[in-house]
């Protein structure tokens, strides 16, 4: 079974600088806020955030296992997120190697620190892109994901049957898995998206109490549900 991949190599690094300078905790007027424009200027001209899709039929399902394009994954949680449907995305996407490499140059904490969220920011110029994309050629508002390793019925080491899936595509935007499943650059995200009306989200089933990037609250009758209590 083979898994029509799609690259896209022109997403925008679309960034509102006031935004940025909030997220940054910097002041517009502040003695700092010319130092970091000059600072985001540079990132202007080397980011290239990068996603790569592929559209896969979901096969065989049963026994917490799901086949997607020809490769079995194993979680519970996948394969009842995918139990309707016909086809699934296997993605990756990321702020750029360009961008981690120009990041690894800038110098003292506060320069970093500018540095990795203009990273993160443009991964979500990428995964803003992506589904877009995907929004448009299937016709549908109700998309969620999932992500090896964000929850504990999915490990992490799928990452590599999901990379493998995708083929040369993780090559051509400038991914690569390091030792112990880590993305570089590493303001990468993959996962599988799926159609999903519902809205799924990690979030939802994760209990741990403190996380800065919580989108949703922990769902306990949800969670007991998926474990099967």
């Amino acid at each position: 079974m083979t898994v029509d991949v799609v690259v896209l190599d022109d997403v925008a690094f679309d960034v509102e600088e006031g935004a940025l300078m909030g997220l940054v905790r910097l002041r517009p007027q502040g003695v700092r806020a010319d130092e970091f424009r000059a600072v985001l200027d540079e990132a202007r001209k080397v980011a290239r955030p990068k996603a790569a899709c592929g559209i896969a039929e979901v096969g065989h399902r049963g026994r917490g296992r799901v086949d997607i394009g020809g490769v079995s994954f194993t979680s519970r949680l996948l394969e009842e997120n995918l139990r309707d449907a016909n086809a699934a995305f296997p993605y990756i996407a990321t702020c750029g190697a360009e961008l981690e490499e120009w990041a690894a140059g800038q110098q003292g904490a506060l320069r970093q620190f500018w540095a990795e969220n203009i990273m993160l920011v443009a991964l979500g110029c990428a995964v803003g892109y992506l589904e877009g994309y995907l929004k448009g050629i299937l016709g549908v508002e109700g998309l969620s994901s999932m992500n090896p390793g964000a929850l504990d019925d999915w490990p992490i080491e799928q990452q590599a049957t999901l990379f493998g899936l995708l083929g040369d595509a993780a090559r051509s935007v400038g991914c690569r898995l390091a030792p112990g499943m880590v993305m570089r650059p590493l303001k990468s995200v993959s996962g599988i998206y799926f159609v999903s009306h519902g809205g799924f989200t990690n979030c939802s089933l994760c209990p741990r109490r403190s996380c800065a990037s919580r989108r949703a609250a922990f769902d306990a009758a949800l969670y007991a549900r998926y474990r099967g209590g």
